[in-house]
């Protein structure tokens, strides 16, 4: 823990000593893993149990590949409206709705999944190239707009600070000349490129800094940390009076400066592309006054994790008056060796009808322009980084898609647009959360169930 709340303590119980290893349930019969990923010490319908099982599988689904009929063009846009094409996208707001409008002129809500990049970039040679092309075709069929950057379709980028860069807690020395100069590079290394791209949506710079509601202890790493010019002018601030209150104040001062230095570099280095701004994590636990420095940007983005997000959507859109894209959600199963993930569904078809009811509930209010799953594909067994292990994806740890979800992805987009025009109902039933056969409570949507 780099920064451990209110000094904490762990206490250790129950030890004992043993002149013989007693043993682990989880640890004897190494290795846990099969030759596919998949958790070696347990059993579910769909496991992989041989190389030619799988080849068959993905072999079957590929013949099912198909255009999908979604009313797209070749952007991803809906040939339904016309509106003025500028040549990029942009946001606009028609007959009260909030839209993206494509590079032609159609109307764009961007769908699609996070952490396709992510498996794309670990993989090298002739499978990796497969299983790119099997990605593409599977956003195409299931109807999934927005996707990677080599696709050849509308994509989202991301203005990301060298990893090294000093901070704490996401903020770093906003104030200094080195960091605005640094800005300006990356924003210029990443955007300048991609100006003219007609594909690009615009960019992200940021996801879900962890100092909200922290400020006064964001305060005490910055002046016990070294000299630089935001310990200086925060310790001129405090020396007139230091309280929570202006510790606060001088943190959302700052941090107003750092999204203005983004800001405008993106925009001095590409004038053509939207700005998405920061993804604004846990809306709910975020002061109103934090949420509506989002106004800044062409997009206000929040990562919502909840069974039904029009509420947060709704507070976004009334204190920024920008429109609302969800950067991050998912719907997970305590299935097939791994966790469900912030927010569970009962089984898989629970899942589906989870996507549906989410996606369609947020396209029914005007200021929505978007959602994007979290994540493409399921965490490894053993855990990521940081040891999440969820069942999230839209494929699971071997690259198989989940019938349900596809299903489900599916029917979404072909009533998309009519949802969000108004002029078909979203779909309406709530996702079941567990066996207990009752709809899904928004009091334990951050529940994490073992």
């Amino acid at each position: 823990m780099h920064y451990p709340i209110n000094q904490p303590k762990v206490e250790f119980l129950s030890i004992t000593l043993a002149k013989e290893d007693p043993g682990s349930d989880f640890l004897e019969g190494k290795p846990v893993l099969d030759e596919f990923g998949q958790w070696r010490h347990a059993d579910w319908p769909r496991k992989i149990q041989s190389q030619e099982q799988l080849d068959r599988e993905l072999a079957e689904e590929a013949a099912r590949f198909g255009p999908g009929d979604f009313g797209y063009c070749d952007l991803g846009g809906y040939t339904a409206m016309e509106r003025e094409g500028t040549g990029f996208f942009r946001v606009e707001q028609v007959d009260g709705k909030w839209w993206f409008i494509d590079p032609h002129g159609h109307p764009f809500i961007s769908t699609g999944s996070n952490g396709i990049g992510f498996w794309r970039q670990r993989e090298t040679g002739p499978d990796a190239a497969e299983r790119e092309a099997r990605i593409k075709s599977r956003l195409i069929d299931w109807g999934l707009n927005t996707g990677a950057e080599e696709f050849d379709m509308p994509y989202i980028s991301f203005v990301r600070l060298p990893r090294d860069e000093a901070n704490f807690l996401g903020m770093p020395d906003v104030y200094g000349e080195e960091f605005a100069a640094l800005v300006d590079q990356v924003a210029s290394e990443t955007c300048a490129p991609r100006k003219e791209d007609t594909r690009l949506i615009g960019y992200f710079f940021g996801n879900e800094p962890p100092w909200f509601n922290r400020e006064s202890e964001l305060a005490d790493l910055i002046l016990g940390g070294p000299d630089t010019a935001t310990r200086q002018r925060l310790q001129a601030w405090l020396a007139e009076n230091d309280t929570p209150e202006r510790r606060k104040d001088f943190m959302m001062d700052t941090f107003r400066h750092y999204l203005a230095l983004f800001d405008a570099a993106i925009r001095s280095h590409d004038p053509n592309h939207i700005t998405l701004g920061i993804r604004f994590g846990g809306t709910d636990r975020m002061s109103d006054e934090m949420l509506a420095t989002g106004s800044v940007f062409d997009v206000c983005s929040i990562n919502v994790y909840e069974y039904e997000p029009t509420r947060q959507v709704e507070r976004a859109y009334r204190l920024t008056g920008r429109p609302i894209l969800i950067g991050e959600f998912h719907f997970g199963v305590p299935a097939n060796g791994l966790g469900a993930g912030l927010v569970q569904a009962r089984d898989p078809v629970e899942r589906g009808k989870a996507f549906r009811y989410y996606i369609e509930q947020a396209a029914a209010f005007p200021g929505f322009v978007g959602a994007h799953w979290f994540t493409w594909r399921d965490e490894p067994v053993l855990g990521r980084g940081d040891g999440e292990n969820y069942n999230i994806g839209f494929v699971d740890i071997s690259d198989r898609p989940y019938p349900e979800m596809v299903r489900a992805a599916k029917a979404t987009h072909r009533s998309l647009f009519n949802v969000h025009a108004g002029t078909e109902p979203p779909f309406d039933q709530r996702p079941l959360a567990s066996d207990a056969g009752t709809p899904s409570s928004p009091w334990i949507d951050r529940t994490l169930v073992p």
